[in-house]
């Protein structure tokens, strides 16, 4: 079984001294390490820019600070002190968003929408983010973050996807995606929250004899750019999934690796459309208005596929 943050932070940190833990109000991941190691646990409260600076000072004498705070709020809040204490300084400090990615708190409303998140953090030069799909990604990203030199942002999830292998018989590395399905007509690249409905979509597909590929995009950057582009190479559309805004985010990140490589495979970005959902329900109500439910992603894949014509004699 995977280890929730909490424990394996506390793991962790009995295999290295220099690991610490720092919170912007969300102390019950570090609850574990702080029984028995109360001073390397440390609270900052609300104050998301002073919990960067905390860790980065951290950083500078030698630790590996965790830094842990609420999605939205870590990044948008703390984003000039990621990119100046952290990125430009290439300082070991994992930021961790421990909950409120995406759409996951829908219905308080676009100031605890974490729809930028994957879009602010791959702005910034030597930052590596992860964004796993479920708890035993978690727990690799987590390890991998450990063990590697610079800044990280990694958006904590749990659960276990649909279908998925036996852990012992899954892998996990930085920058390099993981096929969940083989098709030849489209290729779905999903990321994080998304990927449930990536797989069902597929399977709805497969069902109408469409086979399509699904990609577990689970580091947006280092982007895996050799998927990518094998993808649009094998396939005839690629459709990118993500709960964020299509500006900058998964989406943006395959559209310049296409057109950086002059691709012509037809590309739909397939998530938060550059609006502010101002709706109202809670997240699968915001999936189902979005189209961004199993069934809308396979009727795009149908609808795409179908403006297709034979080449003119």
């Amino acid at each position: 079984m995977a280890k929730w943050f909490g424990d394996l932070l506390l793991e962790l940190a009995r295999q290295d001294p220099r690991l610490c833990g720092v919170s912007c109000d969300c102390w019950g991941f570090l609850a574990p390490l702080a029984k028995e190691f109360p001073e390397r646990a440390i609270e900052v409260g609300i104050a998301e820019q002073n919990l960067i600076g905390v860790a980065a000072g951290l950083a500078l004498r030698g630790k590996i600070p965790f830094a842990i705070g609420m999605n939205p709020f870590v990044t948008m809040r703390g984003f000039e002190q990621i990119r100046t204490d952290l990125g430009y300084g290439a300082r070991n400090v994992k930021v961790i968003g421990g909950y409120g990615g995406g759409l996951m708190f829908a219905g308080w409303g676009c100031t605890h929408h974490a729809l930028e998140e994957m879009a602010l953090m791959r702005l910034i030069p030597t930052m590596t983010v992860l964004m796993p799909a479920d708890s035993y990604e978690t727990e690799q990203a987590v390890r991998a973050a450990a063990a590697t030199e610079g800044p990280f942002y990694i958006a904590l999830a749990g659960g276990t996807l649909p279908g998925a292998k036996p852990e012992a018989e899954r892998s996990f590395t930085v920058g390099k995606a993981v096929q969940l399905r083989a098709g030849e007509a489209a290729t779905l690249i999903a990321v994080g929250p998304m990927l449930p409905a990536a797989l069902s979509a597929a399977d709805r597909l497969a069902e109408r004899g469409l086979h399509v590929r699904v990609l577990n995009m689970h580091t947006i950057k280092p982007l895996d750019r050799e998927a990518v582009l094998r993808a649009a190479r094998e396939t005839r559309l690629l459709l990118t999934l993500e709960e964020h805004t299509v500006v900058a985010g998964l989406g943006g990140a395959v559209a310049e690796v296409l057109a950086d490589a002059g691709a012509g495979t037809r590309l739909r970005r397939l998530g938060v459309q550059d609006v502010f959902p101002v709706l109202s329900g809670n997240q699968q109500d915001f999936h189902e208005q979005l189209g961004l439910t199993a069934s809308a992603v396979a009727n795009e894949v149908i609808q795409e596929l179908g403006r297709e014509s034979p080449t003119a004699p």
